[in-house]
């Protein structure tokens, strides 16, 4: 991160505001508004790269999801082919077959969408990967990446395939909502 992005990002952050932070109702992300579905209880960020936090459902990460909103600073993040192709190594299936993956454009009044939707076991790590005994399986990512004048969102609903599913179309609802 450069010099003036780390000194952007803080700003930003400030714009957001307690709505942000919040529960249910509004939240402001870059100047945009959404509305927050019931449900959906926030938390706060966990670095300065992360506007928004949500937590949905179940007490842990085997029946709970998350959403987070993260925003890079302007012109940062990378392409979306290079976000799905780094999601897309972090899913594996048992067989070895390619992950299940859908790719879909759309646009909402901030800008246009690219949503990517992943299932399989999960292996994230920071940097080099994780080990195999940090997979978890029957997980599904749907990520949308929201280009906007003001800079890229990368929204992300991650979690146990049933929640996420359960959880889609509030999702989705969230993301196609931005606007000024």
């Amino acid at each position: 991160m450069n010099r003036r992005s780390a000194l952007l990002i803080p700003a930003l952050i400030s714009t957001v505001g307690a709505s942000a932070l919040g529960a249910q109702g509004t939240v402001t992300l870059l100047g945009y508004h959404t509305t927050v579905p019931a449900g959906w209880n926030s938390r706060p960020p966990a670095s300065t790269s992360r506007l928004a936090e949500y937590v949905i459902g179940g007490a842990d990460s085997t029946t709970g999801a998350e959403v987070i909103v993260y925003f890079f600073g302007k012109g940062v993040g990378g392409t979306v082919a290079a976000n799905v192709a780094r999601w897309e190594s972090q899913f594996s299936t048992p067989d070895g077959s390619p992950v299940p993956k859908f790719l879909t454009i759309d646009s909402t009044a901030a800008g246009n969408i690219s949503f990517a939707e992943l299932r399989g076991t999960y292996a994230r790590g920071i940097g080099a990967g994780s080990s195999a005994d940090q997979a978890r399986t029957g997980q599904t990512l749907i990520a949308a990446i929201v280009e906007t004048p003001r800079g890229t969102l990368t929204i992300q609903l991650f979690g146990p395939s049933a929640r996420v599913a359960a959880e889609r179309a509030a999702f989705m609802a969230f993301v196609r909502g931005l606007k000024e």
